[in-house]
């Protein structure tokens, strides 16, 4: 657990540091750094609705092919191994360790990155359609590149690029669009998703 931890610390930390480093050099006129990044409370409640939506499609998007390649073989078990929680049961410290990897470690620090530092970033210089478009390809990357440079499998790997970037696209509409610009919409859903993924590794 503390490995864990540790290394939320770092990468939470990290993503931060960049952020600040951009908000002193680009931006600092602008609000305060936390509202800069979006890391405050929504000024209304049209998030809501929009973010039910949203969760339940993504949900849809990612889940579908996931269970379609591995029903057809594309994808096994062990391509999602995980030694700190998978098949560990739900014991005090494995909750603890889901929490920090789903919530700081990915979901938080993720949704600073992507939707606040490219996204956000962009948008400031090209406009919202480009920094949606670039943020979100870039999000999907990193969900489809493993597949294909270490399995081999292609199909599997651009079908991860293209979903996750879909919803990376929804979720920086959700928080632009619907949410004035907080990130906490997009760091909910992608939270709970993550915590549901990882409590599913734990008890496999």
């Amino acid at each position: 657990m503390n490995d864990v931890l540790i290394s939320a610390g770092i990468q939470i930390s990290f993503v931060l540091t960049l952020e600040l480093i951009s908000y002193l050099v680009l931006c600092r006129k602008k609000n305060g750094f936390f509202n800069w990044i979006g890391l405050c409370l929504p000024r209304n409640r049209n998030w809501i609705k929009s973010s039910i939506v949203v969760f339940v499609v993504s949900l849809f998007i990612m889940v579908g092919p996931l269970a379609l390649f591995q029903y057809l073989g594309y994808i096994t078990a062990e391509m999602f191994y995980d030694k700190t929680i998978s098949e560990q049961g739900l014991g005090i410290s494995i909750v603890i360790i889901i929490l920090l990897k789903a919530i700081i470690q990915t979901a938080l620090s993720e949704e600073i990155f992507f939707r606040g530092l490219i996204g956000k970033g962009i948008t400031n210089k090209f406009g919202y359609l480009a920094g949606n478009i670039i943020q979100a390809l870039i999000f999907g990357l990193p969900h489809g590149l493993p597949f294909m440079i270490i399995y081999k499998e292609s199909v599997v790997g651009i079908t991860l690029i293209i979903t996750a970037g879909i919803v990376g696209y929804l979720q920086f509409w959700l928080n632009e669009k619907k949410a004035n610009g907080s990130l906490i919409p997009s760091i909910l859903i992608h939270s709970i998703m993550n915590i549901a993924s990882f409590t599913s590794k734990a008890l496999s």
